[in-house]
């Protein structure tokens, strides 16, 4: 078996599209796959049995193994989420399909080639992600699910996938929990009003980069509060870059953010697919946070960092 991680981005987020400098967290959450021969194609999932093809995210890395090497054999594929990835029959935004993607990917290279060679699995995964989202997302996901946390910046190139990926590990030092809001929202369709309004904001984005890249610099030194500093101010920044293309990152989005903070934890904001805003925040002690956020409607859980790619 082997499985990969889900993300937070916690550093990077909506400016990573833009080749901005990310930082992306691995979490305990994990999809794991398996993968034996079989007389015809089957693949079992959480969201059903298919035959043939599969689903969009299984046909997308069949395709891309076989540009390379050939038809890939028929197989029988169990790849299941861990259940803090799926809401109430929608996604969470934590990272599922690109870690599902990273997981089917590594299982067919190991089965196609006796080993893990996580370069090439990055490769091809990234390939099949950008393919099937049709040319829209930065990648960060899937860096995370094959390396485990790390400073990302976009590729240029998705064929040669030209990206920067740097190990930076945040370690057990502080506590970590995500919140649900439950309001549905669709990354892509946030992305594509930033892409629109691109031109009216560049400026602020490239201020945001700036914050992101000092909060990175101090988080390689290990200092981790005064980095969180310098990412309040970019969100700051980018919540006017939001008003700006007609998305409101305030409200009360701007409420849960400011309690959790008045309580002594860092906190970021990302558009979290079907299951609504993503909400996460680090710190010493997150009690009270949690509570809070149980209190206004969330659901709440911990995470912890974890790594890449790994055989179980």
């Amino acid at each position: 078996m082997i499985s990969a991680p889900g993300k937070v981005l916690w550093i990077g987020s909506y400016t990573v599209v833009f080749g901005g400098l990310a930082h992306v967290i691995a979490i305990d959450k994990r999809v794991r796959c398996e993968v034996c021969e079989s007389q015809r194609p089957i693949y079992e999932t959480n969201f059903g049995v298919f035959e043939g093809k599969g689903n969009e995210l299984i046909q997308s890395v069949l395709e891309e193994f076989e540009r390379e090497e050939g038809k890939v054999p028929p197989l029988r594929v169990k790849l299941m989420n861990d259940r803090e990835f799926i809401r109430n029959g929608r996604k969470t935004g934590l990272g599922s399909s690109s870690a599902a993607t990273v997981a089917l990917t590594a299982c067919i290279y190991k089965y196609l080639h006796g080993r893990l060679d996580l370069g090439e699995i990055y490769v091809k995964a990234q390939r099949a992600n950008w393919r099937r989202q049709g040319g829209i997302g930065s990648g960060f996901d899937v860096a995370a699910a094959v390396f485990g946390s790390v400073v990302y910046r976009t590729f240029t190139d998705p064929i040669k996938v030209d990206s920067y990926h740097e190990p930076l590990k945040l370690g057990d030092k502080v506590s970590m929990i995500v919140g649900l809001s439950g309001r549905p929202s669709s990354t892509v369709e946030l992305v594509k009003r930033f892409i629109e309004g691109r031109s009216k904001i560049e400026p602020l984005m490239k201020l945001i980069d700036e914050e992101n890249q000092n909060a990175i610099n101090l988080l390689k030194r290990g200092k981790i509060d005064a980095a969180a500093l310098h990412t309040r101010l970019a969100r700051n920044i980018l919540a006017q870059a939001a008003k700006t293309v007609g998305v409101n990152l305030n409200g009360e989005m701007g409420k849960v953010i400011d309690e959790a903070e008045e309580n002594g934890a860092y906190v970021s904001l990302s558009p979290g697919a079907g299951g609504g805003e993503l909400y996460f925040a680090l710190g010493d002690d997150l009690a009270s946070v949690e509570a809070k956020w149980r209190k206004r409607g969330l659901t709440v859980f911990y995470v912890k960092e974890d790594m890449g790619v790994r055989e179980e």
